[in-house]
């Protein structure tokens, strides 16, 4: 795809390009999974409680894949148009439609193989998959004075600081389940194997700019940590590498000195046609040792004379060559390596079923998650129905993250010994990716072995 920007300058591109990575992205994939806990039938649906357990005395599934996008700011399709059979990216028009504060969240996961076998009340199940986290909160005028320039905010203090949490892992997980009568208990240990990773310290974030009125001095002031294990290179003020591949499917580093643990735990019971079900998952981190460098930027430094987006792009400028030099020589980024940790997105699924008949299930959920100190709650109502002895079919409402139109539909074909599904908990998403900012689809199956019918 050719691709014009209504702006120019290498780096205002680079930094267009990286922030549409993620809005393009919404065709491709799809964040939560919402429907899949309704879907009874499907051995994925322990995924989001491990206690959800199913009758065939053996299950494999072999490759399948889960993304779940969300993101703030405009849509795809307000800031891209066609012209002359181009597409143009409108810069300004990106940053009139942002918030105050924006986030980005992403979660991909792709599976590769997993194993389930039942033996008699005890379920017992292995599982490999290559997972990436993504977490972006900036506020708006970080792009603004990138691409825009500081002439708007002469006499200002604009804030700048940001957090950033890139991670890519290896994840094998263990699960168990017991049926004790009417309740089921169960729980997955998992351990964790680091890719690369690159995240703001919690606790050193900020940064600051100031143009003087007067003098137009521009004073720079940050307590701002960036620490890489393998994914960011800086080597100066405009050498900044990045080895970050979001979504390879890779078996790189598949035992690494970057490891952790987490564990999931669930609960479900039935009372008849009624089942109650709650969950905890991703309750644990990871230690980065190796290839670690942490970046820091914390010191204030102010220079007079200068257009702040003209020195980060590279505009011919008068002077320009000058000042950047002297930027570079005053704004001294510090390297050491030192370990640091990344906390896993937890995740809690409180939900009621009530099974109408053998064939039909409604029920409610209550969902939150919480990554980097924010949470994202939601709620939902959804069931499924057995329409043909080979075709299962559902659908899901939520609300949350304030929007009101996350429809969501899941289907699961069985013939014979084999099981395919699909799920999106936002269709109107998936069929109009390029005006939706909230995406999450699953797409997987298995193969089924003895031991009775679906449940």
């Amino acid at each position: 795809m050719n691709i014009t920007f209504t702006r120019s300058s290498s780096l205002r591109n680079a930094l267009t390009v990286f922030a549409l990575f993620f809005l393009s992205a919404a065709p491709m994939f799809g964040q939560h999974e919402l429907g899949l806990h309704f879907m009874r039938n499907v051995w994925h649906s322990g995924l989001t409680n491990p206690a959800i357990v199913q009758p065939q005395t053996l299950s494999i599934s072999v490759l399948g894949l889960r993304n779940n996008l969300s993101f703030d700011g405009p849509t795809y399709n307000q800031i891209v148009s066609t012209e002359n059979g181009q597409t143009v990216i409108d810069v300004d028009k990106f940053v009139d439609k942002l918030n105050p504060q924006n986030h980005l969240r992403d979660d991909l996961e792709l599976n590769t193989v997993a194993v389930a076998l039942k033996l008699g009340k005890l379920h017992l199940s292995l599982a490999h998959a290559v997972r990436y986290q993504a977490y972006f909160k900036y506020p708006k005028e970080l792009p603004q004075i990138v691409w825009q320039g500081n002439a708007q905010f002469i006499g200002q203090t604009v804030e700048l600081g940001n957090e950033l949490e890139f991670f890519g892992y290896h994840e094998l997980a263990a699960g168990a389940a017991y049926e004790f009568g009417p309740l089921t208990l169960g729980g997955r240990l998992k351990f964790l194997s680091g890719i690369n990773s690159a995240v703001t310290d919690e606790n050193h974030h900020s940064a600051s700019f100031f143009t003087d009125s007067d003098v137009y001095q521009i004073t720079l002031a940050g307590d701002y940590i960036l620490n890489s294990a393998g994914a960011v290179n800086y080597n100066g003020f405009t050498d900044l590498q990045t080895d970050f591949n979001f979504g390879q499917l890779t078996f790189d580093k598949f035992f690494s000195s970057n490891s952790g643990v987490a564990f999931d735990i669930g609960a479900r019971l039935k009372l008849e046609q009624l089942e109650l079900a709650a969950s905890i998952l991703d309750i644990g981190k990871i230690t980065w040792d190796k290839d670690v460098t942490n970046y820091a930027a914390t010191q204030t430094v102010t220079y007079s004379g200068l257009d702040f987006s003209d020195a980060l792009t590279g505009d011919d400028v008068p002077g320009f060559d000058a000042a950047l030099d002297t930027l570079k020589n005053l704004y001294e980024v510090t390297e050491t390596h030192n370990s640091f940790e990344t906390k896993l997105p937890s995740r809690v699924y409180l939900s009621a079923m009530y099974h109408l008949t053998e064939k039909v299930s409604v029920g409610a959920l209550f969902f939150s998650e919480k990554f980097r100190n924010e949470k994202d709650t939601r709620v939902a109502i959804g069931g499924t129905a057995e329409l043909l002895p080979f075709l299962t079919a559902g659908a899901s409402y939520a609300l949350g993250n304030d929007r009101f139109d996350n429809l969501g539909i899941n289907v699961a074909l069985t013939f014979g010994p084999v099981q395919l599904f699909a799920v999106t908990d936002n269709i109107f998403a998936a069929l109009n990716a390029g005006d939706s900012k909230d995406f999450g689809a699953r797409l997987g199956g298995r193969v089924m072995i003895g031991g009775g019918d679906e449940e």
